[in-house]
């Protein structure tokens, strides 16, 4: 199975979600190598691609997966799980080195459970069982808990 290899970051210049390849290079007159992603644009009836300068700290590498609508999983995305019944409910989206692949780790217990399920313990993204929720820049109040 191929994966598309994709990131997606937030741009220097106003916040907003860029996706594309992530690149370290020099640009224009700069001095030292930026953060940025290059991505395919139309300006005009001609293809054009674009380098578009990024927040390192807000990169994200997509999964691979989709959720239950087809809304692509980004690592640190927070998703909501719809079967799981192990007492919790949304999970962060991370990268395991140890593993080399995606996984999800607790956030908020459900329940009342007093312990999380670690990443250690086989927790891993099934696509389709999650409803992608959010992502820890744009909400971080998902990630207190309660």
């Amino acid at each position: 199975m191929n994966r598309e290899i994709l990131f997606k970051a937030k741009r220097i210049d106003n916040g907003e979600w860029v996706e594309g390849y992530y690149v370290k290079t020099r640009l224009g007159t700069d001095i030292k190598p930026s953060d940025v992603i290059f991505v395919p644009f139309k300006i005009n009836r001609n293809e054009e691609w674009g380098w578009i300068k990024i927040d390192p700290e807000t990169l994200c590498q997509y999964t691979g997966l989709t959720d239950k609508n087809g809304k692509k999983i980004w690592e640190n995305d927070i998703v909501k799980c719809l079967k799981r019944t192990e007492g919790y409910e949304l999970y962060q989206v991370v990268w395991r080195n140890e593993f080399a692949d995606f996984g999800v780790e607790p956030i908020k217990p459900k329940y009342g459970a007093k312990y999380p399920i670690g990443l250690s313990d086989g927790v891993t993204l099934c696509g389709h069982d999650y409803r992608a929720f959010g992502n820890i820049f744009d909400n971080p109040e998902l990630l207190e808990v309660e």
